[in-house]
């Protein structure tokens, strides 16, 4: 049987201002969102303007400097994946945004498709030419050769049955590509409730950098390559402070960031990570 506890309450501080409590699970080491809202109402967690990824420009430093970063992070996940495919296949991009990432496999050579539930983004990336699937469920079986969640795995409703039908639409062989936050890192810890990648209830389930492949070996997948974030540290810690309402906040998010990341140089738990694992 699984052993479960509460840990502590953390606070919406991005929008709702409601508390939500962490529950650990020490079977997969990891937390979960409780009580998790109605699965109709979880939209309404999302609509802000400030919520950057479902944007297309910014207006001030901090977006700015966001929109920045997401080019590169594009880049870099571009390379990533070119290192383990000889040739361009078939992906699905899950939370997909306004399709950054698809549009630059897309010129590349890889068949493209997203799964993004707000409607802003998932017109924007239409515009570029990218189609979309409406769920998992309607995929043709054994047809991809790479899914990723890049921090969106931690957002969806229902762990369990996505990551079961995952595993259904991956050819034999295939990716899965995840990037998630961990709870273990320094910055989670320095943080503590303030620690912005906590974001409830926006995410649902919070995972350490062991997490994933205690779930996901069970179901037959195996960790080929797993790599620090090093920009999420930073980035993260520049939210934390702004919830903290600090002065300086560039500034001390900067300093806490490289200090996190130099921490995970030797406790190999960053800030975030991106997994690779693929279908046996």
């Amino acid at each position: 049987m699984k052993k479960q506890k509460k840990i502590f309450k953390i606070k919406d501080h991005f929008l709702s201002n409601e508390f939500f409590s962490l529950t650990y699970d020490q079977n997969t080491a990891m937390f979960v969102t409780s009580p998790k809202p109605d699965e109709d109402k979880m939209a309404s967690y999302y609509e802000s303007s400030r919520y950057l990824s479902h944007q297309k420009t910014g207006n001030d430093f901090f977006s700015k400097a966001y929109f920045f970063s997401r080019q590169f992070t594009t880049s870099l996940k571009t390379r990533m994946i070119s290192s383990l495919f000889s040739k361009p296949g078939k992906v699905l991009d899950v939370g997909s945004g306004t399709g950054e990432l698809l549009t630059a496999l897309k010129n590349k050579g890889w068949n493209v498709k997203g799964i993004e539930p707000n409607k802003a983004a998932k017109q924007t990336a239409f515009d570029k030419g990218i189609g979309h699937e409406h769920s998992l469920g309607e995929v043709e079986k054994n047809s991809l050769d790479l899914v990723v969640f890049w921090h969106s795995l931690e957002h969806v409703y229902d762990l369990n049955n996505t990551l079961n039908e995952v595993k259904k639409i991956l050819k034999p062989t295939g990716i899965l590509m995840l990037a998630c936050p961990n709870h273990e890192s320094w910055d989670a810890k320095y943080y503590g409730n303030f620690w912005a990648a906590w974001d409830v209830p926006r995410h649902l389930s919070h995972f350490s950098s062991k997490s994933l492949n205690i779930i996901l070996k069970p179901q037959g997948f195996k960790l080929v390559r797993k790599s620090p974030l090093f920009l999420d540290a930073i980035y993260v810690s520049i939210l934390s402070e702004k919830t903290k309402k600090n002065k300086l906040v560039f500034l001390k998010g900067l300093i806490v960031g490289l200090v996190s990341n130099l921490a995970g140089f030797f406790t190999k738990n960053y800030s975030s990570h991106v997994y690779f694992f693929k279908n046996n």
